[in-house]
């Protein structure tokens, strides 16, 4: 953008920074001046509302939040410096001047320090995952059985969706002919 001033100076503004333009107006004859000086307001990239500490439970869901200044400027999140891109856990969101990413089913794995990154404009956050409380409400029980009859062990849990393994003399149990396990709950 330029203003030409007549007997001046081209005046020429920028998009992001400040300028003070001092035009010069010469008269025809005596080759007096008198200065205009000419201030654009600052239009830098700025956080608004950055990120702050999250805490959550292993398996849970958790949000992150961005809001600049100006609108629809691209930005990339990162976790521990390494760049994260859009997957069925993990979701990256722009709309207007807010940006946002949602981990589902978070786990241990994925605690570290989160950022988000914009023409110069940083911000930072913690996720601390805690790991799940998972102990055992109901214990195995022994069993007396007649040799080649069908038994079942049954062992309960107070969590839902717990990846749960068989052992047998410190040997994993898996399942084949004559093994069934099955899992239930959520």
């Amino acid at each position: 953008m330029a203003d030409s001033i007549p007997g001046g100076i081209v005046a020429a503004a920028s998009k992001f920074f400040t300028h003070a333009l001092l035009c010069l107006q010469f008269k025809s004859e005596a080759f007096r001046f008198s200065p205009r000086v000419f201030s654009m307001s600052e239009n830098r990239l700025q956080v608004l509302k950055g990120l702050e500490d999250v805490e959550v439970s292993e398996c849970e869901s958790c949000s992150f939040e961005v809001t600049l200044n100006l609108a629809y400027i691209e930005g990339v999140w990162t976790r521990d410096g390494i760049q994260l891109k859009c997957r069925p856990n993990c979701r990256i969101n722009m709309h207007g001047k807010k940006h946002s990413l949602t981990l589902n089913r978070v786990s241990l794995g994925d605690a570290g320090l989160f950022s988000f990154q914009a023409d110069g404009v940083q911000t930072s956050c913690r996720l601390c995952v805690r790991a799940r409380d998972i102990h055992i409400v109901k214990d195995l029980e022994d069993v007396d059985i007649v040799e080649r009859q069908p038994v079942t062990f049954t062992c309960e849990v107070n969590q839902v969706d717990v990846d749960g393994r068989w052992y047998r003399n410190d040997t994993r149990i898996r399942t084949g002919d004559n093994i069934k396990i099955r899992h239930q709950g959520k």
